[in-house]
């Protein structure tokens, strides 16, 4: 991972950056574009007519384009810009052990009390009253276009919204952030704790909620880990989907049960609860940090040494780099 890349560092960084800026702008047009397309409105309609359930297909469909563009293509783009194998550049060429796919699970189901006290605790933070009143509109806005995303009335609409919020930010957004810039930095700096902390803060700021903010940061930090320790993108993306996917499923529950509201998707806890759910996911981490250094792969020279884990395939060189 040390090995001289054949475009220096600082070049991938704004490339990166570049690419990010005009992925923003072509997903940003592209999805204008295609909703027009779709409800037959004009761009005065897109504000009012994403918060409203009727357009519920079109807002997913529009949101799944968007973040094709907004993340995948990038992220593809960049790595084989830097790699003559982009797929195994973002992390994509190792497996896993059950037991680093067990132990990533558990972290993750762990992390949704530790997200719930991290909100509480965003909720006693005491800022400007101007800054309050902006935030909170800000976060009702977005809480009413994931409740025109919850509207799930069918087994296919359930699937369908799957695929959306769980299935394909899990892997768009984990090429992007992990993949690409986690690996980035953390080639470039060799700190992988602060490469790691950057592209935390990154994916949590792209999603544009303040009340979110702490909590998509730790959720951030531990994909992150989960990918450090284990080198293959494939951990993370599996506890992305499935962080994303059982509220995706809690949420069609309670539309069908009719109990779907706003209020019970904003769900808190308390923060003492978020310290000792730190502290068990502390712990896990050791766990998966031996078990990775026992069937994970590293790489010397730029050959990938594989150990006892099944999942991995032979030592090969990778002709990506020189």
């Amino acid at each position: 991972m040390n090995s001289v890349p054949r475009i220096s560092y600082i070049s991938q960084f704004v490339i990166f950056w570049g690419l990010l800026a005009a992925a923003f702008l072509f997903s940003s047009s592209l999805g204008v574009i295609l909703w027009v397309a779709m409800t037959g409105g004009d761009l005065d309609s897109i504000k009012n007519g994403t918060m409203t359930a009727e357009n519920a297909d079109a807002v997913k469909i529009v949101q799944l384009v968007a973040s094709t563009a907004m993340f995948l293509i990038p992220a593809l783009v960049f790595a084989r810009i830097v790699n003559n194998r982009p797929l195994r550049h973002l992390g994509l060429r190792t497996g896993f052990s059950w037991i680093q796919l067990g132990l990533g699970a558990i972290i993750i189901f762990i992390a949704f009390y530790l997200s719930g006290s991290l909100a509480e605790l965003t909720n006693q933070i005491p800022i400007p009253e101007k800054w309050e009143k902006l935030f909170t509109k800000l976060e009702k806005q977005y809480m009413d276009q994931v409740m025109v995303m919850a509207n799930m009335e069918s087994f296919g609409d359930y699937l369908f919204t799957m695929l959306v919020i769980a299935i394909a930010p899990a892997i768009f957004e984990e090429l992007l952030f992990r993949g690409a810039f986690q690996q980035l930095l953390s080639k470039w700096t060799r700190l992988p704790w602060l490469a790691i902390t950057i592209t935390s803060i990154l994916f949590s700021a792209v999603h544009f909620s303040y009340y979110g903010f702490l909590s998509r940061v730790a959720l951030g930090l531990i994909l992150g880990l989960l990918f450090h320790y284990s080198k293959s993108l494939w951990l993370p993306i599996i506890a992305h989907f499935i962080n994303n996917g059982v509220a995706v499923t809690m949420m069609y529950i309670m539309k069908m049960q009719g109990k779907l509201t706003p209020e019970v998707l904003d769900e808190k806890f308390p923060i003492w609860w978020g310290v000792i759910a730190a502290a068990i996911i502390g712990c896990l981490f050791i766990l998966l940090r031996n078990e990775s250094k026992k069937n994970g792969s590293y790489y010397i020279d730029n050959t990938e040494v594989k150990s006892n884990n099944p999942f991995l395939p032979t030592a090969v060189n990778d002709p990506g780099h020189p």
